[in-house]
């Protein structure tokens, strides 16, 4: 059976989304996306849930160096759960400090500009790095 997922690279203005699946273990479609106010941006993810047909929610973390929680992944933390009680989707964490490094490598051997949809683009990144290491 194959998982349809959702990664998102959370901002507090400015959301990151990527869609993919476990089959090919690649995301394919990624997009950002602005808010004023949060519930715009829960009922945005519901949209992308709904219309994807979403099993699970990933989210990118930006944990510390030595691993531990900063402020932004409580906030990060906060706001899943809002999701997960909304949206039937298991919610699921994964570190994203070595996603902006992964872009840097990107850039340069494919010739990748200054991405417009850089939000997007982490997302992608979080979402199949999540699937390289935990599937």
């Amino acid at each position: 059976m194959t998982i349809k997922l959702l990664g998102i690279d959370y901002g507090t203005k400015n959301v990151g989304f990527a869609i993919g699946n476990t089959l090919t273990k690649t995301s394919a479609n990624f997009f950002s996306f602005s808010y004023e106010e949060k519930t715009q941006l829960i009922q945005k993810i519901s949209d992308i849930c709904e219309e994807w047909d979403i099993n699970k929610i990933i989210f990118g973390m930006p944990f510390n160096k030595d691993g531990s929680k900063n402020k932004m992944c409580r906030v990060i933390e906060k706001f899943s759960k809002k999701i997960a009680t909304q949206i039937n989707a298991d919610v699921y964490f994964h570190d994203e400090n070595f996603t902006s490094l992964e872009f840097k490598i990107d850039q340069k051997n494919n010739n990748i500009g200054n991405l417009d949809d850089s939000h997007g683009y982490a997302a992608k990144l979080i979402l199949e790095s999540f699937m390289r290491e935990q599937l």
